[in-house]
């Protein structure tokens, strides 16, 4: 099985993850925070590459070069960067899918948090 097989494998269910968390996270009235996703993912990028290099270059991990595209950044194969980006897509996903909605604070009691008085008034 070549890398992006695996890779694939792991990579699809995440991305059926993420549609669903999409569609749920708009349900609920809110906006994709698309600039915070965009410089978690640059500085993702830019650790996957350091760190991926120096793992292979110490000889702590090594990749079948038939089993790869063949496409390196440095000498890390690009498939190791699908681990950093399911990592973007999957983590937020969850984070969407397992947080409770926001409540309003009229679904307390039927009353405005404004109508409160509080204690000393």
């Amino acid at each position: 099985m070549t890398y992006l097989a695996l890779n694939a494998l792991f990579f699809v269910p995440v991305l059926v993850l993420a549609v669903v968390a999409l569609r749920v996270h708009r349900r609920r009235g809110r906006a994709v925070p698309w600039a915070a996703l965009a410089w978690t993912g640059l500085v993702l990028l830019v650790a996957t590459t350091v760190f991926d290099n120096v793992l292979i270059a110490l000889d702590i991990v090594d990749y079948d070069h038939d089993l790869t595209l063949g496409l390196r950044v440095g000498i890390a194969p690009v498939e190791d960067y699908a681990y950093s980006l399911a990592a973007l897509v999957g983590l937020p996903s969850l984070w969407v899918l397992l947080s409770r909605p926001a409540r309003s604070p009229r679904d307390h009691d039927g009353t405005d948090d404004e109508d409160l008085v509080a204690v000393g008034d």
